[in-house]
């Protein structure tokens, strides 16, 4: 028997806080990252740790009320057992190892690659938890790691095969469609139309103008399973909408705001049947545990929208996981998310990827 090609899997979140104690070094790493916030010299070296601490306590009382930190690396860590899992099939061709790189919280980009130097894999695929596509994630992620590899000889000898999103990948549309399917089932039945309501986290306008290409991702998604629900439920009256959350400081964020639109939707189209939708996030974390369920769903009530469900995070759902693989195997055998398709000019993929 041939033996089986080593591949690794390094796969890219944000991070989150674990515990109260953890959210002002991860906000402080946070506002450090220069795809973040791109300051001056003169500040950089204090501004961050004056940012994290002033904007602390109020983030702590989010976590809080979440149950004192976030989960997303518990789930992350799922995640990636339950790859590695599903590529090591036995007729699987290769033999695959998963590791998972936070950006701004354990564990990060050196705790995750340790392991994949030991492993020697003949090709790495880099697989960020970010369906879309943004400097202010992905590129920061990928600048990370191309910073970071330079000291794993093995890994910087790997093929490496870069996945930049994957904001219209089939299998991806088809669990975050199951997802909302699920919502809209456990609503009552009734005779008038159910709203689904995206909501991604927001970035400065700024960002859009400069090339980023997050807001054409998300909106193809969106798009996309709107167009698969309506067609499952030929019997309904949907209607799609987009929005942004999770907007702090000065700048011009994209828009709507998500809060804005809930109240807009019950002052102006008299919504009684409410779908939220976690469209950019792939695990539970703040923005869907505190934000979504407690702050919207709050919102929801006092606008009188009687009927208001949020569609569950990707999280282990076996579909998603499903779609993790084949993003994999697709990268690896088809190419099928090769730079040269993009031509976006974004600057967010490594230039030593196989696929430039």
């Amino acid at each position: 028997m041939a033996e089986k090609q080593r591949v690794g899997i390094l796969l890219f979140n944000l991070g989150g806080p674990e515990t109260l104690d953890d959210v002002t070094p991860f906000l402080e790493n946070l506002f450090s990252d220069p795809d973040i916030m791109d300051l001056p010299p003169v500040v950089k070296t204090f501004l961050p740790r004056f940012l994290a601490r002033r904007r602390a306590p109020k983030s702590r009382g989010y976590y809080e009320a979440i149950g004192g930190g976030s989960p997303l690396r518990r789930i992350t860590d799922d995640q990636a057992a339950l790859l590695e899992r599903a590529l090591n099939h036995p007729d699987s061709p290769f033999e695959a190892k998963v590791t998972v790189a936070m950006r701004y919280a354990p564990p990060r980009i050196e705790t995750a690659l340790g392991p994949l130097e030991a492993f020697r894999p003949e090709k790495l695929v880099l697989l960020p938890l970010y369906p879309q596509r943004s400097t202010t994630t992905t590129r920061s992620s990928f600048r990370e790691f191309s910073e970071r590899v330079k000291d794993f000889p093995a890994l910087s000898r790997a093929a490496l095969h870069v996945v930049p999103a994957w904001p219209e990948f089939p299998p991806y549309l088809e669990a975050l469609t199951e997802t909302i399917q699920a919502s809209i089932e456990r609503l009552p039945k009734n005779s008038h139309p159910i709203d689904v309501l995206f909501s991604a986290h927001g970035i400065p306008v700024k960002r859009i103008r400069q090339g980023d290409p997050y807001q054409a991702d998300t909106e193809t998604t969106v798009a996309k399973v709107g167009e698969i629900l309506r067609k499952r439920h030929p019997e309904k009256t949907l209607r799609i909408h987009l929005s942004y959350q999770s907007r702090v400081g000065p700048l011009k964020w994209l828009g709507p705001e998500t809060k804005q639109t809930i109240s807009t939707l019950a002052a102006n189209h008299g919504t009684v049947n409410l779908v939220l939708v976690p469209v950019s996030f792939v695990s539970d974390h703040q923005e869907t545990l505190f934000e979504m369920d407690i702050t919207y769903r709050e919102l929801a009530k006092e606008s009188r929208i009687l009927h208001f469900e949020r569609a569950p995070a990707l999280n282990i759902q076996p579909s998603f996981i499903e779609a993790l693989s084949r993003i994999v195997e697709a990268a690896l055998e088809k190419e099928e998310f090769s730079c040269k398709k993009c031509r976006c000019r974004c600057g967010i993929c490594p230039e030593k990827s196989v696929e430039n």
